[in-house]
């Protein structure tokens, strides 16, 4: 075969064209997205076509500096790369063919183009039509021709004002990611031809970082740390690295690693959790000059987040926002042009949208939506932000109305590059299940007794044991609903306007029902009537969140948390309204007074493990379980004799913790319980558990072209 030397500027092959001035691989005139290393594999192959090109060679064009810590993986990754961009296969070559344990040999027909025209010069030429110039006979002045010319002139003139523009409208989606198992985190590269994302491998297990091609359904494994979760994956301005949040309860922090595989270097610490309750939150994002990282952490285990920056050159931190929220600052993404950062402020649920200043400062909310925000993503004129969550919706940012797209229901964490995005497709239900505690032996396993496609949760049965009062956003937003214990006969209690309404919690009669809404922004607790009517407000406080209602064995209080102090804490107050007493000064959360009114159990916070006691007026606080685990504070309930709980700390299961002996026995394993909700209650017989259980889950990543 002829050889070309590097000064040939074109190499055609088949369908393909290299141009090696540009680094640009073309097929059949349309440009091919490549990473650099895979292209100077193929430079390398076409200067010696037909010729062996040893592995040790390509190491030296690739790396000459040695610094590459795991060669052999980057080179099977690189020429795999190539093989699929030009659609080749190993096991059948038309390109290139692998010489075992040797290296690699081009074996397609080439030719040199040295003087052809860029394919965007051709299609520049080429794109618009002519036409030959047609002679018309005349044969007089016919007015009905004249009308009909001018008529289809008009209707041409309309066709062309309004037939679709190409590129206005995006394309259907189509599925990038669709393996089995639970996917999150899809983040283009800068060249938007590939996509690193989280995956739980189909295990269900931990979440590692993974990339594949678009177009492909090969995949590579970037990250595999047992006992930790790898999430939140960004890319280098170049596409050569890939950053990542590891969750771990002895190794968290920032790492980066190759985007050809290899080892990682972590690059700061950080106090993430392998069991954070917030675990699919956005942690981090590399800024556009490749300089910075910016992330979301906590000073320490009880403050919220905030944002920070990381310096990559000094490794100096500097923070760049102070929140006051129980969970804080999250999903911070730079703008395009590096100068200013994104964020989600959640207020326990209530999620508002801000942007700050790179130098720090003045926070400005760009949207008082309070909806829920899972991820966001800046398009690429630095002027709207796409924000994920129950649909994909653009925020100008400038202010405005917030527009839900024409795609995207049930979407999350979307990344843009260039004219395309890409977003998670997630689906869950929660179903209420019930069992029976009077013969576990030989009581059949849990079924749901309330299921949907939607969310049905946080069950609670009625003084008489006949009905369940529950929260479901069946209907839209999150309303109370009540049914008979089977789940037959439900019926919406509430039509509150905020976007979120739960825990619901009957009075000691059965006559009413408290529960927490975000009816108008900030939470407050509600009093309804349980055959329905006006709801009526007992706390609201300006400023602050009051969740979590509770009624006092006598029915002369209702236990509630607020983060009026800045920290979730338990206060009490009369159904009627008035002054609320504050009963924990160390933090409290999801209060629940025991069966003879004498003391109040209750979790720490959305974030901590463990229950706690404390006299129903106040004072000295006692710890009593290590479990529920942190972000299952819903999943317990006490009784006369003792309090039935969620233990997770190996397969879940409810346990009963015995007042009478202080230890623990396990009752019956519980499959895929709910995190961040009120889960569980015990009939007034103390026969039957009702729970609240993930039901049908699944997702994939989908891609958008033509985008916006």
């Amino acid at each position: 075969m002829q050889s070309f030397g590097t000064a040939q500027r074109i190499i055609r092959f088949s369908i393909f064209e290299a141009d090696l001035a540009n680094v640009e691989l073309r097929k059949n005139g349309t440009k091919l997205k490549l990473q650099d290393q895979p292209f100077q594999i193929l430079r390398l192959l076409l200067s010696r076509p037909g010729d062996l090109v040893s592995r040790e060679e390509i190491q030296q064009a690739l790396w000459p500096d040695g610094t590459f810590v795991d060669f052999e993986h980057g080179v099977n990754t690189a020429v795999k790369k190539l093989r699929e961009t030009l659609g080749d296969d190993a096991d059948s070559p038309r390109f290139i063919e692998t010489v075992p344990r040797r290296g690699y040999r081009f074996i397609g027909e080439v030719s040199a183009c040295p003087h052809v025209a860029s394919s965007e010069t051709t299609r520049s030429d080429t794109s618009v039509p002519t036409y030959p110039n047609v002679q018309v006979p005349h044969h007089g002045r016919n007015p009905l021709v004249l009308i009909a010319l001018v008529l289809a002139g008009i209707g041409l003139l309309f066709w062309i004002q309004l037939r679709p523009k190409p590129g206005r409208y995006p394309n259907l989606p189509s599925a990038l990611v669709s393996y089995p198992g639970d996917k999150a985190y899809p983040s283009l590269s800068p060249s938007g031809q590939q996509v690193a994302f989280s995956w739980d491998g189909g295990s269900g297990q931990t979440y590692s970082i993974y990339e594949k091609l678009v177009g492909s359904e090969t995949h590579l494994r970037l990250t595999n740390a047992p006992n930790a979760n790898d999430l939140d994956p960004v890319w280098s301005p170049d596409g050569r690295e890939v950053a990542f949040a590891r969750l771990s309860d002895d190794d968290a922090g920032i790492y980066i690693v190759s985007a050809l595989g290899g080892a990682e270097r972590k690059v700061l610490p950080t106090h993430w959790s392998s069991k954070a309750p917030f675990l699919l939150s956005g942690r981090i994002d590399w800024s556009p000059d490749g300089n910075h990282i910016v992330f979301s952490d906590r000073v320490n285990d009880t403050d919220p987040n905030s944002i920070f920056l990381l310096s990559l050159d000094t490794s100096a931190v500097q923070r760049i926002t102070s929140s006051k929220s129980q969970t804080g600052d999250i999903n911070p993404r730079f703008s395009p042009d590096g100068r200013m950062i994104a964020f989600v402020r959640d207020a326990m649920g209530a999620n508002f949208l801000y942007v700050v200043s790179t130098q720090g400062g003045t926070e400005r909310l760009v949207s008082d939506d309070s909806s829920s925000k899972d991820g966001l993503a800046w398009t690429a004129d630095g002027q709207h932000l796409v924000v994920g969550g129950n649909w994909l919706s653009t925020v100008p940012l400038k202010g405005g109305p917030t527009e839900n797209l024409t795609f995207g229901q049930n979407a999350t964490e979307p990344s843009i590059r260039g004219s395309r995005i890409a977003y998670c497709n997630k689906w869950k239900s929660y179903n209420i299940v019930s069992r029976s505690l009077a013969d576990i032996a030989h009581s059949p396993q849990s079924s749901p007794i309330i299921a949907s496609t939607r969310i049905d949760a946080g069950p609670r049965i009625s003084p008489d044991g006949t009905k369940l009062a529950f929260q479901s956003n069946r209907s839209g937003n999150f309303q109370i609903w009540i049914s008979k214990t089977d789940g037959t006969v439900a019926r919406q209690l509430t039509n509150m306007s905020g976007t979120w309404t739960g825990t619901p919690r009957w009075s000691p009669d059965g006559k009413f029902i408290t529960f927490d809404s975000r009816d108008k922004g900030d939470a407050d607790v509600f009093i309804v009537d349980a055959n329905g009517g006006p709801p009526r407000a007992v706390v609201a406080n300006p400023g602050s969140n009051e969740v979590v209602p509770s009624w006092s064995a006598d029915g002369r209080w209702i236990y509630f948390a607020s983060d009026r102090t800045s920290r979730w804490e338990v206060w009490k107050v009369a159904p009627g309204g008035g002054d609320p007493v504050q009963i924990t000064k160390n933090g409290g959360f999801a209060p629940l007074e025991s069966a003879d009114g004498t003391k109040v159990f209750y979790a720490k916070g959305l974030g901590e493990a463990g229950l706690w006691q404390v006299p129903n007026e106040g004072g000295e606080e006692s710890s009593v379980l290590e479990m529920p685990e942190a972000g299952y504070w819903g999943y317990f309930t006490p009784v006369r004799n003792g309090i039935y709980y969620l233990d997770t700390s190996h397969t879940p299961a409810l346990k009963f913790f015995d007042f009478s002996t202080r230890s623990s026995t396990r009752v019956f394993d519980i499959e895929n319980p709910a995190r961040q909700t009120p889960g569980m209650t015990v009939s007034p017989d103390g026969k039957t558990v009702f729970y609240t259980q993930v039901g049908n889950a699944r997702s994939e990543i989908d891609l958008i072209d033509n985008f916006p």
